[in-house]
C-alpha cells in the first residue's frame, strides 16, 4: 500500500477513535454535572442533610442556646408539646403578639414548651455575636429566645421569614403543625384548638413540677435541670 494511503487511513482511524473518546468524555462530564445538580441542597459542612420535615414525621434534632447561654435540646423536651415561633427580626413585634397570647394560655400553666427561635445563619458579618445577643436581651421577650446560628430549625421547613411562623411539635417530637400567619384571633383560636387536642392525648404535665410552672422566667436565672430554665417552658 502506498505510504500516502497508509498515512491517510491511520489519520482517519485516529480521528474516528478520537471523536469516540471525546463523546465518552462529554458523557462522563454530563453525568457528573447531573449528580451535583440533583444532590440534596441541604448538604452541610458537618455532613448533615436536611430534608423538609412532613407533618407527622419526627422533627429535626436541635441543641440551641438561648440569649442567657441556657441549652435547649429537643430530646430533653419530650413529654410536652413544643411551640416554636420564628420570623425575621423586623417581624418581632408581630411575633410578640403570638408569644404573649400563647404564654397566657399554655406557657404560664406549664402545658407546653414555648420557644422563640431567631435564625441567625445569615446575620451580617459586620455585627458581632455579642451585639446580637445584647439586642435580643434588650428586647426582653416574655419567652426564651434561642439563637439559631446554624439555622437548624429553618432548614427543616420551608419558612417564609417575612411573616410569623408557628411550629407545633407533639410530645413525642413529631411535627404536628406549621402555620405562617400574622396574628389575629381567628387563626389563634384554630391553632389553640390544635394544641388542646395534643394535650388531651398526652397532657405531659409533671405533677411535681406543676406548682413551679406558673412562675415567669427571670433574666439570667440559674438552672440546674437539664430540661431547661424553670418557668414558662420547663
Amino acid at each position: 500500500m502506498p505510504f500516502r494511503e497508509t498515512l491517510s487511513q491511520d489519520f482517519g482511524n485516529c480521528h474516528k477513535h478520537g471523536g469516540f473518546m471525546v463523546r465518552i468524555i462529554h458523557r462522563v462530564l454530563l453525568a457528573a454535572l447531573l449528580v451535583v445538580l440533583l444532590a440534596p441542597a441541604g448538604l452541610e459542612a458537618g455532613g448533615y442533610v436536611y430534608h423538609k420535615v412532613d407533618i407527622g414525621a419526627p422533627f429535626t434534632h436541635f441543641d440551641i442556646e438561648d440569649i442567657y447561654q441556657q441549652r435547649w435540646v429537643s430530646t430533653y423536651l419530650r413529654g410536652k408539646p413544643i411551640i416554636i415561633l420564628t420570623a425575621h427580626r423586623y417581624q418581632r413585634y408581630e411575633v410578640l403578639k403570638w408569644a404573649e397570647t400563647f404564654r397566657r394560655e399554655f406557657g404560664l400553666p406549664g402545658h407546653v414548651h414555648l420557644l422563640w427561635v431567631a435564625n441567625l445563619r445569615k446575620f451580617p458579618w459586620s455585627t458581632s455575636r455579642g451585639t446580637v445577643t445584647r439586642q435580643w436581651r434588650d428586647f426582653n421577650a416574655p419567652i426564651p429566645v434561642l439563637l439559631d446560628w446554624e439555622g437548624v430549625v429553618g432548614k427543616s421547613l420551608r419558612i417564609n421569614y417575612n411573616v410569623p411562623n408557628i411550629i407545633l411539635i407533639d410530645a413525642f417530637g413529631r411535627l404536628a403543625l406549621h402555620e405562617m400567619h400574622s396574628y389575629n384571633p381567628e387563626v389563634y383560636a384554630a391553632i389553640s384548638a390544635r394544641v388542646k387536642s395534643l394535650l388531651s392525648m398526652n397532657p405531659g404535665v409533671d405533677p411535681y413540677m406543676a406548682p413551679m410552672m406558673a412562675q415567669p422566667v427571670m433574666p439570667g436565672q440559674s438552672v440546674t435541670s437539664q430540661r431547661g430554665r424553670r418557668g414558662d417552658s420547663n
